[in-house]
């Protein structure tokens, strides 16, 4: 298997090995070290310098906990064996370390102890059990801590399933997070358009992209049918083209 169709446009970003000849996925790569340079520049602010221990959880293939790694100690935990086999061969150091580990796994959570920071990109959609993924959160920070979550906020189901278990509006992440006793004190948001030609170009050369089979598709609209007027909207030429929207939170406890 050739570098670009193992580490081509997935799930998982690999900034290193991911070429530019792609629309799609130049701007994937973008948009997720962006969330990484995000969440560098407000914790610097917020930790007020301090050293920190920090963990980026479900750290894929570790670029980003390696970008963190300016901030003091961080671990970078994933469910992905072979990434994690990546990142430690790619960025591990003297303030880098990498574990295999399921965020949905209590057992797991409760080894790796508490932190000043906790960095979760693209989870929160993904786990079985969101409500007690953020009570782990909430638990693990340290007084004066704070975490930064990313998750996209739109519609993205019919086209990410079977990989993420949720869709979460702005108003349903509010409610989620203060189930859990963490308030958002400030928001960043970031919408960007894709168009529905750039989406066929990357299915015809990048057979490692996720998507689902057509009767998959069709049981997953038949029991959304507003999902379905949506992105027929979207992709009509008064949507303009396919827009999706990231909300990052950056929370610390209640």
């Amino acid at each position: 298997m050739d570098r670009e169709a193992k580490y081509g446009m997935t799930e998982r970003v690999y900034p290193k090995e991911m070429g530019t000849a792609s629309d799609l996925e130049t701007m994937m790569k973008d948009m997720h070290l962006r969330r990484y340079r995000f969440a560098c520049d407000w914790l610097r602010r917020h930790l007020g310098g301090r050293p920190a221990r920090i963990i980026d959880i479900a750290c894929g293939s570790g670029y980003g906990t390696e970008m963190l790694a300016g901030l003091g100690t961080v671990i970078g935990a994933d469910i992905d064996a072979d990434a994690v086999a990546y990142a430690r061969a790619h960025y591990a150091g003297p303030r880098t370390s990498f574990v295999v580990g399921n965020a949905d796994d209590p057992a797991f959570l409760a080894t790796l102890g508490t932190f000043d920071a906790v960095v979760t990109s693209a989870t929160v959609e993904h786990v079985d059990d969101a409500e007690r993924f953020l009570r782990w959160i909430r638990g693990a920070l340290r007084p004066g801590g704070a975490c930064v979550a990313c998750f996209p906020a739109a519609l993205t189901m019919d086209w990410a399933a079977p990989h993420h278990k949720r869709d979460l509006s702005l108003a349903g992440a509010e409610r989620l997070f203060a189930r859990v006793g963490l308030r958002p004190i400030e928001r960043h948001h970031e919408t960007y358009r894709v168009s529905l030609g750039q989406i066929r170009a990357e299915i015809r050369t990048n057979r490692g992209i996720p998507v689902p089979p057509l009767g998959k598709w069709v049981r997953y609209y038949l029991a959304h049918p507003h999902h379905l007027a949506i992105r027929l909207w979207q992709m009509s030429p008064l949507g303009g083209g396919i827009l999706f929207g990231d909300q990052d939170y950056l929370l610390v406890p209640a």
